[in-house]
């Protein structure tokens, strides 16, 4: 896929994503795919930044079809939608296979989206909500995991996100483990996500409460 880097593009890539100074160092770029990581913990916050061939709608319309994410999040094998709050706030949950012989994972998250009126920037905010169903046996429960989608509009019908994950699986994964293949599931999940929003019905949607 050849990427457009516009004026807008180098401007957030320098002053608003490339942020040394806060931790982050650039791990790796592949396919217009730039993924930066962070060592606070034992377990690796990372962050990856691209241009995406969508509108707006588009984005948050995908974002918004819960039981349609095992098709493009990656591992994911199951998804249901738990509850809706408003058009932009919902509960839902999700079943991602690990591979043999490790258990497979689920969790539970609260997802709120608010956009800036002015600069048009969309943030998503997920976070773990644990407790919110009895743990399944057959699964380990996933307790410690926030995600951030953060979308500015470009032109000629790009935009721009971050994507901001960190995610402890539990378990008796070790964390060097964790970290070394970190950045696959999210790079795979934004290949999918690509491809998905090139349907006609993500291309046409225009969502009443998203400013383009």
């Amino acid at each position: 896929m050849r990427l457009l880097f516009l004026p807008l593009w180098l401007f957030l890539s320098m002053s608003l994503f490339a942020q040394p100074k806060d931790g982050w160092a650039l791990k790796n770029e592949k396919e217009g795919v730039k993924v930066y990581y962070k060592n606070s913990s034992n377990i690796q916050e990372i962050k990856l930044i691209t241009s995406i061939n969508s509108s707006m709608s588009g984005m948050v319309q995908l974002f918004s079809e819960v039981d349609l994410y095992p098709k493009w999040g990656y591992k994911i094998i199951e998804a249901r939608l738990l509850h809706r709050v408003s058009a932009t706030e919902m509960y839902y949950y999700s079943k991602i296979d690990f591979p043999w012989p490790m258990s497979d994972r689920d969790i539970i998250m609260h997802s709120k989206m608010t956009q800036d009126p002015v600069s048009k920037k969309i943030v998503a905010i997920s976070v773990a909500m644990p407790d919110y169903l009895p743990v399944n046996k057959d699964v380990i429960r996933i307790r410690n995991a926030n995600t951030n989608w953060t979308i500015f509009p470009g032109t000629n019908g790009w935009l721009y996100s971050e994507y901001y994950i960190y995610s402890d699986p539990g378990g008796s994964i070790p964390a060097w483990l964790i970290n070394l293949a970190i950045d696959v599931g999210p790079r795979e999940t934004i290949k999918s996500i690509r491809n998905i929003l090139k349907d006609p019905k993500y291309q046409r949607v225009k969502l009443a409460y998203i400013k383009e």
